[in-house]
């Protein structure tokens, strides 16, 4: 190693050299992957040099507490989050030989495991990969890849052996559950073969407490370890060096340590100009951001004993007005000083005999295990956001405003980013005694109230798998912290979904800016919980309270298909830093949609290998930026034929999994910016079967991306390079400073979000042509009202020869109207999800059959329809008020018209909403 430890100039790096060596740990230290107290050497069993050279550097000031423990690193991971746990593995996959990972907690995983969320949330859009599941209005966008697939296959196999099935819980809002224990054991097997080769070394319960920083580059960082509340510091007793550090700790602690810039709370929109930020900062302070939740699991009893646990300090009933229908009954019309907070519920628990469905209730929305059809048969529920549970960072109650205060004036109003641990502590204590009070709620005013007993929590106990004295996890779930102020920072107009102002119009596409330097994909809804907290307006702040949305702070707004920036992992000015975790570079809005499970694996993932590019190339990872055969070195480090474990997702394709043949060139060769020929951004497949066999896909690359595929892919680690930087400030040179450019290298105009105006045509409005002289016109819909002129009304009934048309299935309950639109024909439709059959009687001839498929209510995917086994439309989707129109020619040879609405397939949902038949003359034909 070329770092030396600086105790006093040469004299310093000479001692630095003498004190290298294998010293043992002291007192509280974990090296590999069992926490707890190991023995340690005694200091006289050290050579005599040492001893006098350790006495000299405290002598000389070097900082080193008194029987610190210090370590060289290659390096260096602040927290074993389930970034930083990705980070270490993707480094010393790629060969970084010293990894020194430094944690507060005992356990790998982050919100997986200490955050105890145990229900799967993924990347999500408008469209389907095809293994999506149904129930979910949103679906997921990608296959997964990477880590995290590896990850996720480990606990669904581990549930399968445990429980009987991969996805044991059927929650409403998932499908993917664990028990948080558990899945930590999966986190621990797939790291433990570096740890036990010496490559990643532990050390558990400590916090940063200084980072040492030479001519603007982080060189080192001192922690103190922590007692068992997480906030008893012990003395500083570990000093670990290394050559690049990587922020992947809860609140971005050595960041703040450090002096490098970052940002917490609201952006104003006049920092990055994105459309939903506010425009006054007086309702929006910088304490608020997207809520914590201290998440609780719990089991079901044995033998169906009851199991209430105590009242909580300071419990009432009346915060909890959202928790069911049963508490919004009772207290729905409470006073609050914010109009209209909103006062949604869901049921309680479902009733005897049909728990094991999936359905929407306070029981069975995040269920990790079904009980009742699992093999241990015991039920596990993770409660988490149960309209209640939710814990507001701004307008703290008045004990908890008081506790702050008393120890630091000013602390209640303070970012919880900012916060010192023993702040943190107070705030989390009320979110802890919150959490409960919805438990004891259900316990109890719930329970007295239900009809039906069997299922409720009151026979279901707090889990003891987290080994804490209140059995809660040990952090709560944390949704946003501290920003990095990064080389680039992630703003809404880069990716907001432009076909509507809400997601409800959202089209599959992809975003406006897909960054050049892009690591790995991602789509989600903005997705802010209540951020607001409102009081009774008798009792005020010293009383009960409730959360509620905020001016766009909600789920409305959707991204499209995106990527994740090499720049926004890299501090805009200091070196020798990395981010991870939520510590990145991405505004308040954006880091809502960039939060999920997979998403923060993949951050981790992406930063070690940036990581580990630059430590084996000696490249700063600013410089790789600018530098296309660095950054193709981590992208091939993240997805390439030869690696160890599964490729990772570089740009967002809705139908590329990563067991196909061409997954890695596909990625690779879109990640370099060779688009598909006369590729839409909304032409989000890149089939890659199409005309070719399983084993050979250079048909498929060339037909995509050109002639010249092939050969970008064999000499892809050969890129030239790109064009020469024309301003010291502006690589480009098109006027936008490299800090504010989306797309750094190519010139553009700064991107504006605004609605995208799709123009109207005759194929799309949902009105039929002109009535032609014999021409039969079909209405499908509901049987309420009489059929417009000149046309026949099918209600779903049956064919019968009376009356000449109708479904081989009773199609009668498919039937919907919208009241969205005046004319019946468009606002109505008949419907299925799988596929069905219509028949018309007809003298064999030729005809003109026009179909129109939509909805003037909501966006439908996958819509097909066939006339006479000739497709009409295939895969079409329609947004909210938008139809498709389709016509073909075809001949009646066996006296009835067939129509074919649906796929055998599933996924789709097919909205017929009328059809017009015309006999053709000869001259037509």
């Amino acid at each position: 190693m070329s770092s030396v430890f600086s105790c006093f100039g040469l004299v310093g790096k000479l001692l630095a050299v003498l004190l290298r060596g294998d010293r043992p740990a002291m007192g509280l230290v974990v090296r590999g992957d069992r926490p707890g107290l190991t023995g340690g050497t005694p200091v006289s069993h050290f050579r005599p040099l040492r001893i006098v050279v350790a006495v000299v550097c405290g002598i000389l000031g070097s900082g080193w507490a008194q029987g610190e423990d210090r370590r060289e690193a290659d390096l260096l991971i602040v927290g074993a989050t389930e970034s930083g746990w990705a980070a270490a593995i993707q480094a010393a996959r790629m060969g970084v030989e010293k990894i020194v990972i430094v944690h507060d907690g005992v356990w790998y995983g982050g919100q997986f495991t200490e955050q105890a969320l145990a229900c799967v949330d993924e990347n999500k859009g408008t469209g389907k990969v095809g293994w999506g599941v149904d129930w979910h209005p949103m679906k997921r966008s990608f296959h997964r890849s990477g880590l995290f697939k590896e990850l996720m296959d480990g606990i669904e196999a581990l549930n399968t052996e445990k429980y009987g099935a991969p996805m044991p819980g059927k929650p409403y809002h998932g499908p993917s559950t664990f028990r948080p224990a558990e899945a930590e054991s999966v986190f621990r097997k797939m790291i433990s073969p570096f740890v036990e080769s010496g490559q990643v070394e532990v050390f558990w319960r400590r916090c940063p407490v200084r980072v040492g920083v030479e001519e603007n580059r982080v060189t080192e960082v001192e922690f103190a370890a922590l007692g068992g509340d997480g906030v008893t510091l012990g003395e500083n007793d570990l000093l670990v060096r290394a050559r690049l550090t990587l922020d992947a700790s809860d609140w971005g602690e050595v960041i703040q340590l450090s002096g490098a810039a970052y940002e917490c709370g609201p952006d104003p929109q006049s920092r990055y100009g994105e459309p939903s930020a506010p425009v006054d900062l007086a309702k929006f302070p910088r304490n608020e951001m997207n809520p914590i939740t201290w998440a609780m699991i719990v089991e079901e009893s044995p033998n169906g004993e009851q199991s209430p646990i105590p009242k909580p300090a300071r419990f009432d009933d009346r915060n909890y007005p959202r928790a069911t229908h049963l508490s919004r009954k009772e207290f729905g019309g409470l006073k609050w000083d914010v109009k209209d907070p909103g006062m949604g519920a869901i049921d309680h628990w479902p009733a005897d005999g049909q728990a094991s469905a999936r359905q929407l209730s306070v029981y069975s929305v995040r269920r990790i295990v079904d009980g009742y059809e699992s093999k241990d048969g015991r039920t596990s529920i993770l409660l988490n956001y149960m309209n209640g549970q939710d814990y507001p960072l701004e307008r703290l109650p008045d004990h908890v405003v008081e506790a702050l205060e008393a120890i630091e004036p000013g602390a209640s109003e303070k970012n919880i980013v900012e916060m010192t641990r023993a702040q943190r502590a107070i705030v989390f204590a009320d979110a802890k005694r919150h959490s409960l009070g919805v438990l004891y709620h259900l316990q109890n005013f719930v329970h007295q109230r239900a009809e039906q007993k069997r299922n409720s929590f009151r026979h279901f106990h707090l889990s003891g798998e987290f080994g804490t004295a209140d059995s809660l996890p040990p952090k709560p779930y944390i949704r946003e912290g501290l920003r990095l102020k990064a080389m680039y920072m992630m703003r809404e107009q880069d990716a907001r979904n432009t076909d509507s102002v809400t997601k409800e119009k959202a089209r599959e596409r992809f975003a406006q800016a897909m960054y050049p330097d892009g690591l790995f994909a991602w789509q989600f809804h903005y997705d802010f919980h209540r951020t607001g907290r409102t009081y009774l307006n008798e009792e005020g702040t010293s009383g009960p309270w409730i959360d509620y949305h905020k001016a766009n702070r909600h789920t409305n707004f959707l991204s499209d298909r995106s990527l994740f920036p090499m720049r926004s992992l890299i501090p805009e000015t200091m070196d020798g830093l990395l981010g991870a975790q939520g510590n990145v570079g991405y505004s308040s809005i954006v880091s809502a949609a960039i939060r999920l499970h997979d998403q923060r694996v993949h951050i981790g993932q992406a930063a070690g290998a940036t990581a580990a590019v630059s430590l084996l190339e000696k490249v700063a990872p600013r410089e790789m930026v600018y530098d296309r055969s660095m950054l193709e070195k981590v992208r091939d480090g993240l997805c390439h034929e030869e690696m160890v474990g599964v490729p990772l997702l570089l740009w967002p394709w809705r139908d590329m999994a990563p067991d196909h043949p061409a997954f890695v060139a596909v990625n690779r060769i879109s990640a370099m910016g060779f688009l598909p020929k006369d590729s839409e951004p909304t032409v989000v497949d890149f089939s890659p079967d199409a005309d070719i066999s399983d084993d050979d896909f250079s048909g498929a690359l060339v037909a995509r991306f050109g002639d010249r595929a092939v050969d970008i892919w064999a000499g892809a680690t050969a890129i030239v390079a790109r064009d020469e930087r024309k301003l010291a400030d502006d690589f480009d040179g098109d006027g936008i400073l490299d800090r504010d450019d989306a797309m750094l290298f190519t010139p553009n105009e700064p991107i504006v979000w605004e609605v995208r105006q799709v123009p109207v045509t005759p194929e799309t409005d949902g009105i039929p042509n002109e009535e032609s002289e014999g021409e039969r016109r079909f209405d499908f819909g509901p049987n309420n009202g009489k059929p417009a002129k000149g046309w026949q009304r099918d209600a779903g009934e049956l064919f019968s020869d009376g009356r000449g048309y109708g479904w081989l299935a009773d199609m009668s309950g498919n039937l919907r109207r919208r009241n969205a639109v005046a004319e019946g024909w468009r606002d109505s439709f008949l419907f299925t999800r799988k596929q069905d059959v219509w028949e018309c009687s007809l003298e064999n001839g030729t005809y003109l059959v026009t179909c129109c498929v939509g909805d003037s209510g909501h966006p439908q995917p996958s819509q097909n329809v066939a006339v006479e086994g000739d497709a009409l439309v295939t895969d079409q989707s329609t947004t909210t008020g938008e139809w498709l129109e389709a016509e073909t020619t075809v001949e009646v040879k066996d006296g009835r018209l067939t129509v074919t609405i649906g796929s055998d397939r599933g996924g789709g949902n097919t909205c017929l909403n009328w059809l017009t038949i015309r006999k053709l003359p000869v001259g037509e034909r």
